[in-house]
């Protein structure tokens, strides 16, 4: 058999994503397990069904597709119908969810999509759920935190794997360490076919504009940013991670069932007493607060004993009373 440079060139392509997946995946996908694919129709998630679907034999796991309909695109429905024709012919089980998307107050009609999306990923049936963020994802996500000024906990950027829910899967990303270009020369070589979301030129979006006009410029310059940044967000996670186990420890020490020790919350250094009410916070169930509302509830905490302040955010209430910091829901929702 004669093979042309070209040739060659796409099986070493195809060849070194199916093993790059493959060593993602191996050492917790366990013989048996349920692993669904959230399939939106686009190069990046068809590529990751694309390749898991070469290994599932291998890898021994069972393998579906879930796509979630936003009804936020006039061809929303179009996407929703390739998709399920795509796993007809690729012989792999696809659910479709249909989701309303209502904007209330400041939220982003993005970030309401976003949670709706998480929902639905967090109600399937299975070990784990796969998505096909990349690299270049990875970095932009770095970029858009620094520029909002986020601090160690957004900057990790996308971890490689969460828990959904508590009884629910576990979330993958396989493809983090993998370039958009690459994903692109596996999707030519295969002749697989793919959907455009006209919504991704947009430079109005934030992420677009980083895409379309800030990613060729730092080409020029740093044509290594994506990764360079990506491995950023690996060394961020893993600092996040010594601080994450300073605070459960440190929580042991200033909070019990009463709630937040007060005192013992002020014998510590201020910046490792932030870090601990981020986590005792976010321990109680409620959102994270900001650097301001931080620093006033450490404020606060050195109010006359007699005074009961109270610091409000998201509906949440954190009260001082008789030495301890105490933290109520919104009314109406079960503090358990």
């Amino acid at each position: 058999m004669i093979v042309s440079w070209g040739m060659e060139s796409s099986r070493k392509t195809t060849d070194s994503l199916s093993q790059q997946v493959s060593r993602q995946l191996t050492g917790f996908l366990q013989p048996g397990h349920r692993l669904v694919v959230a399939l939106s129709g686009g190069l990046d998630s068809v590529v990751l069904l694309h390749v898991l679907r070469g290994l599932r034999s291998d890898l021994d796991f069972r393998l579906s597709a879930v796509h979630v309909n936003h009804q936020l695109q006039s061809a929303a429905n179009d996407w929703a119908a390739f998709c399920a024709r795509l796993c007809r012919q690729w012989q792999i089980p696809c659910a479709e969810f249909v989701v309303t998307v209502i904007r209330q107050g400041g939220e982003s009609l993005e970030a309401v999509a976003r949670a709706r999306r998480y929902e639905v990923l967090a109600r399937q049936e299975a070990e784990w759920v796969a998505l096909a963020h990349h690299q270049d994802d990875q970095a932009e996500t770095v970029l858009l935190q620094l520029l909002r000024g986020a601090g160690l906990p957004g900057l990790q950027a996308m971890p490689a794997q969460r828990l959904l829910a508590p009884e629910g899967p576990c979330l993958v990303r396989p493809l983090l360490g993998v370039s958009r270009a690459v994903l692109h020369r596996y999707a030519v070589a295969q002749d697989l076919e793919w959907v455009e979301d006209p919504s991704n030129r947009d430079p109005r979006h934030a992420r677009n504009f980083l895409r379309q006009r800030v990613g060729p410029l730092l080409d020029e310059a740093f044509p290594a940013w994506r990764a360079t940044l990506s491995r950023s967000a690996r060394h961020l996670a893993q600092a996040q991670a010594v601080l994450e186990d300073l605070s459960a420890q440190d929580g042991q020490q200033v909070s019990d069932e009463q709630g937040l020790k007060v005192a013992a919350l002020h014998s510590l250094t201020e910046a490792r007493a932030i870090h601990l009410l981020r986590w005792w916070i976010r321990q109680q169930g409620a959102p994270a607060c900001s650097e301001r509302r931080l620093q006033e509830i450490l404020r606060q905490g050195k109010a006359r004993p007699d005074h009961h302040p109270e610091i409000h955010w998201a509906g949440w209430t954190l009260v001082r009373r008789q030495g301890y910091w105490r933290i109520s829901p919104p009314v109406g929702r079960d503090s358990s």
